[in-house]
């Protein structure tokens, strides 16, 4: 993992990556300090790329794409931030020799591989639940089971987790979804029976039913064209100065692989300076910390508070209700239903909206107050800070260090451009 972030104000923009990368396998697991996640993207121009997660792209370091990148690009100028990330993603999309088709291919095939290994994964998980509450005779179940995780992703791959529809990315055109069913019908008949006979090895009286192989079928499509990435993906980060902007501008996207000469992507974030904006801290990747000292509350606390009083809550209405004199019980539950979907609902609301307004006004708003008014110099030093924030909370956690290493800063300024500080030696 990795811990990035992005700072701005109106004069300057700062990013600062740390250094760490995690390799793991079934009986091991290695953590080195020495990688560069911080590039520049463009010689002489004050633009800057991170990337976190997956630190390569179809089995292509990011930092040979970068650099293939800016060898084409020999220093030309674009009129904004979004310009220079959108020809960075199409410089992906249309280059076979960087991606050959049956690279793409061969890619397609693995994507779309582990996102079945996820349903494998859910399936043992389902499997050793029912085992644990002893619900029956698990060879009479097992069917059942995988069908509802089937059912599950794809529901997922349809909906939203607040369950508005999910829809598909703008990066494809229409008709993408037939073009991979037309194209890849083969691989994904592979990919399907390969999936259901390992999981017959060792359940044996495992039967899939023709809607569940077409619903297989569906996700191994929808891996590609749904905005969705339960799939091995890579954050790229872009930052600094257009030629045409006057303040800096930041861009975020989540990328995947190239399918079919087009590179599955999405923008997630983006902000521009105004001249009456607030400043920006935008932290990538792990960012408990960050949160915790912007908001002077560590954000998992901030949900187990939010369980517990509500869990408090209804204890005490429901001891209430109970005590209270000539009540049946249908009176009793109505006045519980009542009091719990709104009058109680409504206070709990109000609660942490208090406590959000005292976090703001105590801790969040003074830092962004500061972070406005930073020179180039100390905003670069803030954001190293907060970097090793996250690297110091693991090392006193005792937690296995997926932060940490050396800090690489990038402070971009339009008139001054991108000027670097590396703690990593030269090779």
């Amino acid at each position: 993992m990795t811990s990035e972030v992005v700072l701005m104000n109106r004069q300057a923009v700062a990013m600062a990556a740390d250094s760490a990368v995690t390799i793991s396998g079934p009986q091991y697991l290695k953590t080195y300090q020495s990688v560069d996640k911080l590039f520049p993207l463009s010689d002489g121009q004050p633009v800057a790329v991170m990337i976190y997660n997956n630190a390569e792209i179809m089995s292509t370091p990011w930092e040979t794409v970068i650099s293939l990148y800016r060898e084409q690009s020999r220093g030309r100028s674009l009129e904004t931030i979004e310009a220079y990330a959108e020809d960075f993603m199409e410089f992906l999309s249309g280059n076979p020799d960087l991606f050959p088709a049956d690279h793409q291919d061969t890619e397609f095939f693995k994507h779309v591989a582990v996102v079945f290994s996820v349903i494998a994964d859910d399936f043992d998980q389902q499997i050793s639940k029912f085992q644990e509450t002893n619900a029956g005779r698990l060879r009479d179940h097992v069917s059942a089971i995988f069908e509802f995780v089937v059912g599950q992703l794809h529901a997922d791959y349809q909906r939203n987790p607040d369950d508005s529809p999910r829809g598909d990315l703008t990066c494809f055109p229409q008709g993408m979804g037939e073009q991979l069913r037309r194209r890849y019908a083969g691989e994904i008949a592979q990919l399907t029976e390969s999936l259901t006979a390992s999981l017959k090895m060792e359940h044996s009286s495992l039967s899939v039913s023709e809607a569940t192989r077409e619903r297989l079928f569906d996700i191994a499509v929808f891996a590609v064209t749904k905005d969705a990435f339960f799939e091995h993906y890579t954050g790229v980060v872009f930052a600094g100065f257009g030629a045409r902007d006057k303040f800096p501008s930041m861009r975020s996207y989540l990328t995947s692989s190239v399918v079919l000469g087009i590179l599955k992507r999405k923008q997630d974030r983006g902000v521009d300076m105004a001249s009456d904006g607030a400043p920006v801290i935008q932290p990538f990747a792990q960012d408990r910390m960050i949160r915790t000292f912007l908001t002077g509350v560590d954000p998992y606390l901030r949900m187990f508070m939010f369980g517990e009083t509500l869990k408090l809550s209804l204890n005490l209405v429901t001891d209430v209700i109970s005590r209270a004199p000539n009540l049946n019980d249908t009176q009793r539950q109505e006045l519980f239903q009542d009091y719990s979907e709104n009058n109680l609902s409504f206070a709990l609301r109000e609660f942490f909206r208090s406590v959000d307004s005292y976090q703001y006004a105590v801790h969040t708003r003074p830092i962004f107050r500061a972070v406005g008014v930073l020179p180039k110099k100390e905003l670069g030093e803030t954001a190293s800070s907060l970097i090793k924030l996250n690297s110091f909370q693991q090392k006193v956690m005792h937690s296995i260090e997926t932060v940490g290493g050396p800090i690489d800063v990038a402070v971009i300024t339009r008139n001054g451009g991108l000027e670097w500080k590396k703690e990593k030696p030269e090779f």
